[in-house]
């Protein structure tokens, strides 16, 4: 256990291992603060951590596991496209 100070800013170090990392801050009854790590998700990102897109990106991921990149023959994709066209 350490003893820490608060500054005349206001501001309390919690050390460089924790530099970057965010946290929640709860003041409980009686004054004492709790500090709680936490992983912040921007809002624009928050639908991929959505059920229903969790089971579509394992999926997609899944796929790529079983059919693993390997390099196009663009004239074999030419000649299937004109075929389609």
């Amino acid at each position: 256990m350490e003893i820490k100070i608060v500054g005349k800013s206001g501001q309390i170090s919690v050390g460089k291992a924790m530099a970057g990392l965010g946290f929640i801050m709860e003041t409980l009854p009686g004054g004492d603060i709790l500090l709680k790590h936490a992983i912040v998700v921007p809002v624009n990102e928050r639908w991929l951590h959505e059920p229903a897109m969790k089971k579509k990106l394992a999926r997609a991921d899944e796929w790529m596991r079983d059919h693993p990149a390997k390099e196009t023959d663009l004239d074999e994709l030419a000649a299937s496209i004109e075929t389609v066209s």
